[in-house]
């Protein structure tokens, strides 16, 4: 009765902390805006418990690939920050090492006894599987952010041959362009160019620099693009027209692919359902041929 009380005690904590990672409570506003008043120092002290959760969470992960190139990568596409990733591994570890605890309680309750180091292998299996849930939706997330802002860039390089038939500049031509938009890929394009205006840099390097951070190859070619339009002075309007109608063709095949993966993905269901069914209509006649 104690082992199930203390192990009934420790899902319970674990469930918690799970549905609390995963789902944290939104601080009040005016404990947000009573720092604003407070001064540098005492901001950095009056740390809530979840920042430092999610501290030890990217301390404790850093050494299993939470940080990366490719996760960095995925972050920034899915605009999503590194203590947030490490929350939700550790709520789904808690959640996936539970589980077998949860169903070792219940049948313990029922009498039925059961090996304990068979769910102590499956707490370690379940907890492995469901720590890399994250990882997979987070890879998911910024796969389709980044499809997104293909069809935005196809949509950015039209504005830009437009601005520049009517007469404007290159620099002017790309900061007009990326301010036509209120999609994400815009505002990032808009916001990186402003910083290299600041800078003082060429619109390519801070274009070439927001395709590295996303991982967009679409966005260093447009960079690469623009530094040979500036320093070789090849024809502007019909490369961007060109390069404009080849992303829009290749986001109209990738849907096709899909399309057709999912018709491939739907035949399976299909095939075991009449399968089913002709196992249910032809059960007569067997039973009758096997009694006879």
């Amino acid at each position: 009765m104690t082992v199930g009380l203390v192990l009934g005690i420790v899902m319970g904590v674990g469930f918690a902390l799970a549905f609390w990672g995963l789902f944290p409570p939104r601080e009040s506003l005016q404990a947000r805006l009573s720092e604003l008043d407070l001064p540098l120092n005492d901001i950095r002290h009056s740390v809530t418990r979840r920042v430092k959760v999610e501290r030890a969470a990217v301390q404790s992960f850093r050494h299993l690939g939470l940080r990366g190139r490719r996760v960095e990568c995925d972050l920034a596409a899915a605009s999503q920050s590194l203590e947030e990733l490490a929350v939700a591994k550790l709520g789904m570890l808690v959640l996936g090492a539970g589980l077998p605890v949860g169903v070792w309680i219940v049948a313990w309750f029922c009498g039925v006894w059961i090996s304990p180091v068979l769910f102590v292998v499956a707490s370690i299996l379940t907890g492995g599987l469901f720590f890399l849930v994250p990882d997979l939706s987070l890879r998911e997330r910024a796969r389709n952010r980044r499809r997104e802002l293909r069809h935005q860039i196809s949509t950015y390089l039209d504005l830009i041959s437009l601005h520049l038939s009517g007469g404007s500049g290159m620099d002017r031509a790309l900061t007009d362009s990326a301010a036509q938009g209120a999609a994400w890929g815009f505002v990032e394009i808009q916001r990186a160019l402003r910083q290299a205006q600041l800078a003082n840099e060429p619109p390519w390097t801070a274009l070439e620099r927001l395709g590295r951070d996303l991982g967009s190859t679409e966005l260093e070619e447009l960079a690469a693009w623009l530094f040979l339009a500036g320093t070789s002075g090849s024809r502007v309007r019909s490369s961007l027209r060109i390069r404009a109608r080849g992303l829009r063709e290749r986001a109209i095949n990738e849907a096709e692919i899909e399309a057709q993966q999912a018709t491939e993905r739907m035949s399976l269901p299909v095939v075991l359902m009449f399968s089913g069914f002709l196992g249910l209509i032809g059960y007569p006649a067997l039973a009758a041929i096997a009694s006879s």
